[in-house]
């Protein structure tokens, strides 16, 4: 007897998080998640709504540039829980590709799909980025279903270039167009697989170079005003910003996710009772560990 194994994958901020919580919202009860986050804290791992025994943590890297130490143990773990199924979220830098050949390998497992999620509004910007849009276009090799999320903020000729370039790199793969990745779970499934068509595995990129990751933990809490002025004020080379804060006058921490310049605070009253912060960046001159700082430092 298999385990059927879905990997979800997509650049950081596309919703990955989400449309695996939807998932898991009508999984069968032993449904086993693998959660990789690209940094120190995993702000993924406490955001996955699963029984703690369910759930595999994988932080500090990206699992499909160190499968030996990353994807294989944890899946290995997974399955002594006994799973029906196991639900794999590849880090936002990662390639799924890479990941589900764990399915294929191990007898233990069927690989079921590889889903990858694109952000409508960004597709375009990321694909042309000289630092980013190698990593980008990778994780579309070997996926079978395409689901273009955050259709709602895109203007009608930003989502038509986005499927523009879906339909150049994802030839005859099915693209839906999603809203805080609401895809009809009916869809999760493919009589034939994208990845055994695939070209030639080329070498993988070197993440851990390409990108680099900082966080802040720590009691301090900031005021309103001044934090959402840094948000602003953030560099574009700053991908992702997420985690919790804790900000003066309101009465539980923040859940912040940023993305490319946009960002969004909601109350996360079962969130640690500090402040939790992890940035990914494109690598480059600029120094996030100081850039973490200021934002914490930032008056209004």
């Amino acid at each position: 007897m298999t385990v059927p194994v879905t990997v979800v994958g997509g650049f950081l901020g596309a919703g990955k998080t989400t449309l695996i919580n939807r998932i898991l919202a009508a999984a069968p009860a032993r449904t086993a998640v693998l959660v990789n986050d690209f940094g120190e804290i995993n702000v993924d791992f406490d955001l996955v709504e699963t029984d703690d025994d369910l759930i595999f943590e994988l932080s500090g890297g990206c699992i499909c540039c160190s499968m030996a130490e990353g994807v294989g143990p944890a899946i290995k773990r997974a399955l002594t829980t006994r799973p029906e199924v196991i639900l794999i979220e590849a880090s936002g830098v990662g390639e799924p590709r890479r990941v589900a050949e764990f399915a294929l390998l191990d007898p233990a497992l069927r690989l079921d799909m590889i889903v990858t999620l694109a952000n409508a509004v960004e597709l375009s910007e990321q694909v042309n980025d000289p630092l980013i849009g190698d990593t980008v276009v990778r994780q579309f090799d070997g996926a079978d279903l395409i689901v273009l999320n955050h259709t709602d903020t895109a203007p009608p000729e930003t989502l038509a270039e986005a499927h523009a370039i879906l339909r150049r790199l994802a030839v005859g793969r099915r693209v839906v167009e999603t809203v805080a990745a609401e895809l009809p779970l009916d869809m999760l499934t493919a009589s034939t697989h994208a990845i055994f068509s695939a070209g030639p595995l080329v070498d993988a990129s070197d993440h851990d170079g390409m990108y680099s990751s900082a966080t802040f933990v720590g009691p301090d809490a900031v005021e309103r005003a001044g934090f959402e002025a840094a948000l602003t004020a953030l560099p574009r080379s700053v991908l992702r910003l997420k985690g919790w804060v804790q900000i003066t006058d309101e009465p539980v921490p923040m859940l912040v996710q940023y993305v490319a310049g946009r960002w969004a605070l909601t109350p996360a009253p079962d969130a640690p009772a500090e402040t939790r912060l992890v940035a990914i960046a494109a690598s480059g001159e600029m120094d996030l560990a100081e850039t973490l700082q200021n934002i914490m430092g930032s008056k209004p």
